[in-house]
């Protein structure tokens, strides 16, 4: 097999074809996994450039004009003689010129005597010859190209270091860091047609992403195409920052992008470091880190204000920190200044249902809708629009045409549903309650008893028929209960205490009513001058098969990927005249969080021995919180359940109970239209 259907194209002498066709077949023979494929490839390509470059030799020698001073027959003599002899590349005739054998292999002809490209022979073609001995030996040129050449020259190393002088020279000026084209020719660089120098540059060119990654979302895709990062995410995930892999994977996706060409023409402030400022925003955003989050925004906002992209960010911290007045007032600025901002519209239609303006979030969909027809967010809020307006055909039609393009709509078809029932109403007929009336006073004229006389009809023949099962019932409970109460160890007064406990809890206002409440009991108390300390109760089930708590910072949870429904939040407020720490839900923490006090319900429980109360101390101490002088250190209030109180599944006896329980239920239950049945015969 040829070269060139080697390379899959025709003989060509363009290098950049040669190039373009080696890389398509790169893909297909990988030196992993095919490397005799490989092999052929590379040695094809090799000889392919090597065949460019005598072509080019040869072209230049034939364009390479004979001295002024021949006489015309002189030409016609050189030229038939030409015709004869197959003319030899310019390196070749130089090394059969000034070899030793050179007497013996003198051709026929008189050698071009303009070989060489020095200025100075061909201001002495007017000159006396001198003999051979006399005429100094020129110097070798190299007609091949010297940028080549330098570069087959260099090793591995070398053109690595190369590539990234040339990538950090890039990144250091904006104006050109932002143009598409710059990287495309980075890319281009000898070291990316390399194997070896390749493999070198894909370890180390993330990492110098990872500190310098304020690029446009084209130049991310461009860098993915080549290296591609998204098929070996796995693998970037164990070798760079979860917060870097995150920004990552939202720039390739489409997550979130953040805009770099609206400041071309500016130089009247510092770029690099409002890019710095905006992206740890945005990284702050990521994590729910609201303190650092606002700081950096205003800091960027104190560099420049009109930026859509930061606009947005201060929007979503608004709505996020449950400030929905001023995200409002944000995005409706985010419009004024960039009227295509689809995202803009998005949040502004979700505000407007929010506050009850059906029909400004009905304008806001209907522009997305325009330019985006197959948006179906704005579709459902659409939707959502007409349900709140009471135009529920409306709302049936744009819901039904999303449920067509998405069978497993679970959010369509609940809007379906409650369309279904005020739809009905308003269509039923007339005639039809009409009907109803009609037959409802026939069966009273029939003397047919009325609906509380049939329910004890229903009840009595219900019971008659299943006095044994609701007896066994009844005594299977009462074994469950004790077993329970023997695996508590508690006795029959403690457990119905407990019970009423929970539907009924203690009130708490002071810390001597909180001492006397025994551990284990719920309360209800108000905490105020409360805060969230950026503590998580995380629990790690690979780490720890048995339910074991950890408390840890939230950047440290999210980066190991441990935050989910069981995860609690540690928050410290005041009860009474001294602190005390709670552990409650996302939700009660942003309430906290925004509102600084709040009612509650939690489990009292003593402070275990280990970890837990160290960690919090210590986030205490870096925040300099005024609450760690005044700290209770022996209770808590625990308002979010833990694993080691959900996971108790009881003894072995009480599972069986439960399951003969569930068995006497579904007989009962299927006893139910039994007794309808026989109820029509009586």
């Amino acid at each position: 097999m040829g070269i060139w259907e080697i390379l899959g194209i025709d003989p060509t002498d363009n290098p950049a074809q040669i190039k373009k066709a080696y890389a398509k077949k790169l893909k297909v023979h990988n030196p992993e996994v095919d490397p005799e494929g490989f092999q052929r490839l590379r040695e094809a390509y090799d000889l392919a450039l090597k065949h460019t470059r005598n072509t080019k030799r040869n072209r230049m020698f034939e364009e390479t004009p004979l001295p002024e001073r021949r006489q015309p027959d002189e030409w016609k003599e050189h030229e038939s003689k030409e015709e004869s002899v197959q003319l030899q590349p310019p390196r070749r005739i130089y090394e059969l010129w000034h070899s030793e054998a050179v007497e013996e292999e003198q051709p026929n002809y008189d050698p071009p005597q303009r070989l060489t490209l020095f200025d100075r022979f061909l201001e002495e073609t007017t000159q006396e010859v001198v003999s051979q001995e006399e005429i100094p030996i020129p110097q070798r040129y190299d007609f091949t190209e010297s940028y080549d050449h330098v570069e087959r020259s260099m090793n591995p190393d070398d053109m690595v270091a190369r590539f990234f002088r040339r990538t950090h020279e890039l990144y250091d000026n904006y104006h050109e860091r932002i143009q598409l084209e710059n990287w495309r020719e980075l890319l281009n660089d000898e070291a990316m047609w390399n194997v070896g120098c390749h493999q070198l540059i894909d370890t180390q060119f993330l990492h110098f992403l990872e500190e310098h990654y304020h690029l446009p979302h084209e130049v991310w895709k461009l860098l993915d195409s080549h290296f591609q990062w998204q098929e070996n995410s796995e693998k970037l995930a164990s070798q760079l920052s979860g917060r870097f892999v995150a920004y990552l994977n939202g720039q390739l996706n489409q997550t979130f992008t953040l805009r770099y060409h609206s400041f071309e023409n500016r130089e009247d402030f510092d770029i690099e470091a409002f890019l710095e400022w905006r992206s740890d925003a945005l990284f702050a955003l990521m994590e729910n880190d609201w303190e650092p989050a606002q700081s950096y925004l205003a800091k960027a906002h104190a560099l420049y204000a009109l930026d859509p992209d930061l606009i947005r960010l201060q929007g979503e911290y608004f709505l996020r920190t449950g400030n929905k007045n001023r995200a409002f007032h944000t995005f409706d600025q985010l419009i004024r200044l960039d009227p295509d901002n689809i995202d803009a519209y998005l949040y502004r239609a979700r505000l407007f249902l929010e506050k009850g303006d059906a029909a400004d979030a009905i304008k806001d969909c209907e522009e997305i809708l325009t330019r985006m027809p197959e948006l179906w967010d704005a579709r459902s809020l659409l939707g959502k629009g007409y349900l709140q307006l009471g135009e529920w055909e409306k709302a049936q039609e744009v819901f039904q045409e999303m449920l067509s393009h998405n069978p497993s709509d679970i959010d369509v078809k609940i809007c379906l549903t409650q369309i279904q029932s005020p739809f009905d109403r308003v269509t039923e007929p007339a005639a039809n309650k009409q009907a109803k009336t009609a037959r409802r006073k026939n069966l009273q004229a029939l003397g047919l008893p009325g609906m509380l006389a049939r329910f004890k009809q229903f009840f009595a023949i219900y019971t008659r028929r299943n006095i044994w099962t609701i007896i066994f019932l009844l005594l299977l409970h009462y074994a469950m209960f004790a077993v329970v109460s023997m695996k508590l160890e508690m006795t029959s007064e403690q457990m119905f205490d407990s019970l009423v406990n929970k539907c009924k809890p203690v009130q708490i206002k002071t810390m001597d009513e909180l001492k006397q409440t025994p551990l284990g009991y719920q309360v209800e108390f108000t905490l105020t001058k409360a805060s969230y300390i950026n503590i998580l109760r995380v629990y790690d089930k690979e780490k720890h098969p048995e339910p074991k708590a950890e408390f840890i910072p939230a950047a440290k949870a999210e980066e190991r990927d441990l935050l989910n429904s069981d995860t609690g939040y540690v928050n410290v407020g005041y009860l009474d005249q001294q602190a005390i720490i709670v552990i409650t839900d996302y939700d009660q923490a942003k309430e906290i969080h925004d509102k600084h006090s709040i009612t509650m319900r939690g489990t009292l429980k003593a402070i275990p021995d280990g970890e837990m109360l160290p960690v919090i101390e210590n986030a205490l101490d870096k925040r300099k919180h005024p609450h760690k002088a005044l700290l209770v250190t022996d209770t808590y209030i625990n308002a979010k359940p833990d694993l080691e109180e959900k996971g108790w599944t009881g003894s072995w006896l009480l599972g069986i109970l439960a399951i003969i329980s569930m068995l006497y239920y579904i007989r009962i239950i299927r006893e139910v239209p039994k007794t309808r049945k026989a109820l029509t015969f009586h």
